[in-house]
């Protein structure tokens, strides 16, 4: 249990509340049971309350203002005012990096996963063979003589396209006899 002594060093702090909890709970328990200690904080109590009835409250309207009006005059070093320029932005780069990599984590998975698909798709998807494109060439030729035959006496030719389409599907073949023209239209293979 602790002295008076003790306690009586602890009565001003316990007045004002500044005293830990721990300390607080002991001199109160201290106060339940000793007089001469409480009316050692009696008289704490008094003089504090004329003190504040004496001295006048300062007005402190403004003060936190000018307080930091002042802090804010004084010269810095550049990383502080880097710092205060960045204030929030901080906040806001951050987050963009983070969907940012987020966005580009969800990329990368989705690359991995579907790259074998488009690998096999690729492998399956047919191409036409070097033969097959030769072959149209011949038929074009032959399509062309056809045509040819086709031209009556005065010189004007009866069919203009022979075929827009031939048996492979991306190739077209066009044909004017008059002027003895045949384009083949190959579209780029990847």
């Amino acid at each position: 249990m602790a002295e008076c002594s003790e306690i009586s060093l602890l009565l001003g702090a316990f007045e004002d509340g500044e005293l830990e909890p721990n300390e607080m709970q002991d001199v109160a328990y201290h106060l339940a049971r000793c007089e001469r200690c409480t009316g050692t904080l009696g008289d704490f109590t008094t003089i504090a309350r004329g003190l504040r009835d004496i001295a006048p409250e300062p007005m402190l309207g403004g003060f936190a203002a000018a307080v930091v009006a002042r802090i804010d005059a004084l010269p810095q070093p550049p990383w502080a005012r880097i710092s205060r320029f960045f204030g929030g932005k901080d906040r806001i780069l951050s987050a963009g990096f983070a969907w940012g990599t987020a966005a580009a984590a969800v990329a990368a998975i989705t690359m991995v996963l579907t790259t074998p698909y488009a690998r096999r798709y690729a492998a399956e998807r047919p191409r036409p063979a070097a033969s097959a494109v030769s072959h149209e060439i011949a038929k074009v030729e032959q399509d062309a003589a056809s045509m040819a035959e086709q031209i009556d006496a005065r010189g004007e030719s009866r069919a203009v396209i022979s075929r827009l389409e031939a048996e492979i599907p991306s190739v077209a073949v066009w044909s004017e006899p008059r002027s003895d023209t045949t384009v083949i239209w190959l579209p780029d293979q990847p």
